[in-house]
């Protein structure tokens, strides 16, 4: 086929007041401010940012009606390093963002954390070891913990 994807080019995030969640975002992700978006009407509601150590960029667009019907979705995942996830519980307790313990999960590990508008965000760690215990062969995840697996950092 050649009508192949090659990547993502960015994540389009809807949120109810554009410069909180500017300062947010780049606050706790360290997204760097790379175009403004204006309206028809002179007013800027939409923002793109490049992702450090990323090929992507991540978009912010003002429209709180949007941003509410989000409110409580994971959206999507930002893949980050097992090691990198204790970098990150760091980060966040210095930041005093609340987050939830690194856990085992389908593919690897993660933690989640939520934006000012409750959008919930995820890190996660790949680990085809914890993949192929939490799957199995037939591809099919199954909560709780894999037969024979060792104990996870959750403790699971």
């Amino acid at each position: 086929m050649n009508a192949a994807l090659t990547g993502v080019h960015h994540l389009k995030i809807w949120v109810s007041d554009l410069e909180r969640s500017r300062s947010w975002y780049e606050r706790v992700l360290g997204l760097e401010h790379h175009t403004s978006f204006e309206d028809e009407d002179g007013v800027i509601r939409g923002m793109s940012f490049k992702v450090p150590g990323a090929a992507f960029q991540i978009a912010l667009r003002q429209n709180p009606d949007l941003a509410r019907a989000l409110f409580d979705a994971d959206p999507f995942a930002l893949q980050v390093t097992l090691s990198g996830l204790d970098a990150w519980v760091a980060h966040l307790d210095d930041l005093g963002i609340p987050h939830s313990p690194i856990i085992r999960a389908s593919s690897g590990h993660a933690l989640g954390f939520v934006d000012p508008d409750g959008v919930q965000i995820r890190l996660y760690a790949p680990d085809e070891e914890v993949h192929a215990a939490q799957v199995g062969p037939e591809g099919v995840y199954r909560s709780g913990p894999a037969p024979g697996f060792a104990p996870g950092r959750d403790g699971a």
